[in-house]
């Protein structure tokens, strides 16, 4: 078979496919969000796209899934001295949280590896969330003592 006899693949998505993207898009930009800032300050949004952006993926891929977080109010962007700056929201808190710990969310890592980045914020964000609590060990009861005979 030569270059011209090739079949092409189509980059595109079927909508099925593009929903599930989005949704694992949603969860990863607002993570990435989280852990930029600590989910109590701005982030400059040329940061959180270097943070979002994977390979063979550009920053493009990802202004619907901004424009729709933005939209619900997860993310809000803010202009100080011409630069742009994304802020992770109240409700942006409950969608992430929402996205990891829901048994119907989308959100999975695809191949057999993840970045290290993304897998770190991820263990912040558990062991942040989780930090209150705490593994309750229980303690053997002692011998109230032998009946001496």
């Amino acid at each position: 078979m030569s270059e011209k006899d090739e079949i092409p693949v189509s980059n595109t998505l079927t909508p099925e496919e593009q929903a599930v993207w989005d949704a694992k898009a949603k969860v990863r930009v607002l993570l990435n969000l989280w852990d930029l800032g600590g989910g109590k300050m701005k982030v400059k949004k040329g940061d959180l796209t270097k943070r979002i952006v994977r390979t063979n993926e550009t920053s493009q891929r990802y202004l619907g899934v901004l424009g729709e977080l933005q939209a619900t109010g997860a993310i809000e962007y803010s202009l100080v001295n011409r630069v742009t700056l994304v802020e992770l929201t109240a409700k942006g808190k409950e969608v992430l949280a929402e996205g990891l710990k829901s048994k119907d969310s989308l959100f999975e890592f695809d191949g057999s590896q993840i970045g290290t980045r993304l897998g770190n914020s991820l263990l912040k964000w558990i062991r942040h969330q989780d930090g209150a609590a705490s593994v309750r060990v229980e303690k053997e009861k002692a011998d109230v003592g032998a009946i001496a005979s």
